[in-house]
């Protein structure tokens, strides 16, 4: 079974805004609403889970039918509570994780990450680094060794669920990993932005806009 969760526990400090980031209006639509969708018209994935706050949860229940379990205070006890449920409630293969505050991600991106775990063990979505890069511990560095890594992400679900550690002080789950993990590593989904601070979301409304226009000429 492929199942993907969706990690929308954040309470979004930096947005500094009384209701959490994911659930600004984009559009008319909540954020988080554009991640839920392009998971459930994938065409291999079986299940969504969504961890949430409490007072959330009917809301995904009955707007989207969907799963839901209780996140907690940081984003590795929100991972972890996601996968007990999982392993409790599904026989799951494949796990695809995903940021409550990426809103572009699509159906094609989804199958398309299921289909690689069948060769990898983990899938990562990459960004190379354009500008230059800089180190606090030596003079000079080499941005070609480097690279940043974003969600979604997705795994086989014995792989991640046996190693990862709730209280480890890494945020990306690939790097609680053990050496020789086999990794595909997607550099080419470019327009993966991040909802963080209130410019953001202006930004995206803008993009958004843009990209519907622009699917409407080719239409």
């Amino acid at each position: 079974m492929n199942i993907a969760m969706i990690l929308s526990g954040g309470v979004g400090k930096r947005f500094g805004a009384e209701t959490p980031k994911q659930y600004q209006d984009l559009l008319g639509k909540p954020v988080v609403q554009y991640v839920v969708e392009a998971t459930q018209k994938a065409k291999k994935i079986d299940k969504t889970v969504v961890v949430c706050a409490e007072e959330f949860e009917d809301w995904f229940k009955t707007s989207f039918g969907v799963d839901v379990c209780r996140g907690g205070a940081e984003r590795n006890i929100s991972f972890m509570n996601g996968m007990n449920y999982i392993k409790e409630h599904y026989d799951c293969k494949k796990l695809m994780v995903f940021d409550a505050m990426r809103p572009f991600v699509t159906p094609e991106l989804i199958d398309l990450y299921m289909d690689k775990l069948d060769e990898y063990e983990v899938v990562a979505t990459c960004q190379r680094i354009v500008d230059s890069l800089g180190c606090l511990d030596f003079h000079e560095c080499d941005r070609s060794r480097y690279y940043i890594l974003q969600s979604p992400e997705a795994f086989r679900f014995d792989v991640i669920y046996n190693h990862f550690d709730p209280n480890s002080p890494l945020v990306e789950a690939y790097q609680q990993l053990p050496e020789g993990t086999t990794l595909y590593k997607h550099f080419d989904f470019a327009d993966n932005y991040k909802l963080t601070y209130h410019h953001d979301l202006d930004f995206m409304r803008m993009y958004m806009e843009h990209k519907q226009k622009k699917q409407g000429k080719n239409q």
